[in-house]
Formats: C-alpha cells, structure tokens, sequence
C-alpha cells in the first residue's frame, strides 16, 4: 500500500485513484485481504514443477476473475491419476498441499486463488520461457491434457497403426510444442486442421499435432512420455508389440492383451 505509506492517504482516496471498490482497498489496508489475490504466494522461478503446471493447465484448465476482483485458477479432469499427479506439481509452487475434489458430476478438480499465478498462466511470454527451460515437463504436462497415443487396427489390411495426438483449438500452441520436439528432443510432428468438428468444442476449429513415425514415436516415449501410467503403458506396448512381431503379426498379440469394454479397448490381466 504503496500510497497509504508515502503519503498517507485514506482508503476512500485510493479507492477513487485506483478504481477499486473502497471495501477492498480498506480490507488490503486492514490485512484481511491482499491485493495478490490470496495467501497463495507461488514460486514463479522458472522449474519442472511449474513447467508441468502450465503445460497441463493449457490443455485442462480455465481462468476465473470474479467483480470482486478474485483470481481463481480451475483445473477440472476426469482422471484421478492426472489430477493427483497435476496437484503434487502444483503444491511446489505453492508451497503448500493441494488435493482434488470430486464434484458432482464425477470431475476431479482443484481450485486455487492466486493473482500472482493467474498473471502468470496468462502470459504466454512467461509461459513460453519457463516452458524453453524445462521442455520436458512442458510437453508431459500438454501430453497429459490434450494427448493420447492412438492405437488402432486398419480392418482391410489387418495391420497394428499407432500415432501419438495432441489436440486442441490453439495451432500456436500446438506449433510450439511441435518445434520444443523437434529442436530439443529430434522428434519430428505434424499439425493440420481437423475438417471434422470436434464434439468437445462444437464449432470451434480443431487441430491435431500428431507423431507418426515410429522412430519418431519411440523418442516420445523414451525422451518425453506421458506422466500418466495408462498412456504411457498403452504407447509402450503397441510399440513393443510392432517391433516384435511387426504390423501383421502385432494384431492378434495385441487383441490377446486387451478386450472391448464399453467401446473403450482395456488390459486383460
């Protein structure tokens, strides 16, 4: 309370500078509040900590600033996996424990209040540089979100296909991330236009960042991965299954590993 100390104005006089509403400024001067949003004081120095979080909260999160001038961070998934793992990232940077919540529609999800960390998850300069310095969790932290390793069988040819995708509205985004894989991991990508419109986004458009070549596949999973067990597993083993018994031969190897469960393909054993 810069002018309150320099020169010793009133709340109402601050307020009226300042266009805030006079309760604020008086709770910032009363120490009930802080003008940064909470006692939610991050470490913004760039860390693999935080290179995850903004990776992931691109793909999965949303920004909430409320009249009332509350900056709330929200972070909603439907995975449990991925949302304990997005919490523990997030919980050094705050310095403190976070957990998800279920709502009621069966989302995990984790709310924070922090302008600090709000300015910065809205910078794509600040992002862009903590994400150059710690690629790795960056792109594991997207992969999470917006990624999946797509494992299929061609029904004319009878072959095992897989390709690793990233999707989202945002092709800056997802040019960005092609090029951290390819200038700091050699792993080459591609990004197009969905001509489909995705049901999640409605009439947004769509693009796919994709890794299609499969020495470019096994560099993603050796040198970058998915954070999340299920994906990982799922890569690593349509990989494993097409150096050992080729694209032919990979098919009735991989339909011994997995069954059909509600249209989702699942592990046997």
């Amino acid at each position: 309370m810069g002018f309150r100390g320099s020169f010793g104005w009133g709340y109402k006089r601050i307020a009226r500078l300042v266009g805030l509403p006079r309760s604020t400024v008086h709770n910032w001067i009363m120490g009930n509040h802080t003008p940064y949003g909470s006692c939610n004081t991050p470490n913004l120095e760039p860390s693999r900590f935080l290179s995850y979080v903004a990776g992931a909260f691109l793909g999965d999160g949303g920004l909430i600033r409320s009249a009332q001038h509350h900056y709330e961070l929200r972070f909603r998934v439907r995975d449990h996996e991925f949302a304990e793992y997005f919490s523990a990232c997030l919980s050094k940077v705050l310095g403190k424990s976070k957990t998800p919540r279920t709502d009621k529609n069966g989302f995990f999800v984790v709310r924070v209040w922090s302008r600090l960390l709000f300015e910065f998850l809205s910078s794509w300069d600040s992002i862009r540089e903590t994400a150059k310095q710690y690629p790795l969790e960056f792109i594991r932290g997207f992969a999470d979100a917006e990624g999946s390793p797509t494992v299929s069988v061609d029904r004319s040819r009878r072959v095992l296909g897989v390709c690793v995708v990233m999707v989202n509205t945002n092709r800056m985004l997802l040019d960005f991330v092609g090029s951290l894989l390819r200038a700091k991991f050699a792993t080459r990508s591609r990004a197009f236009l969905e001509r489909k419109h995705h049901r999640m986004w409605s009439k947004l458009p769509c693009y796919h960042l994709t890794i299609g070549r499969r020495e470019d596949q096994r560099r993603f999973a050796s040198n970058v991965g998915f954070g999340m067990q299920r994906k990982q597993e799922k890569l690593l083993v349509a990989l494993s299954l097409l150096d050992s018994h080729g694209p032919s031969g990979a098919v009735p190897e991989r339909q011994r590993l997995y069954e059909k469960r509600n249209q989702i393909w699942v592990k046997t054993n």
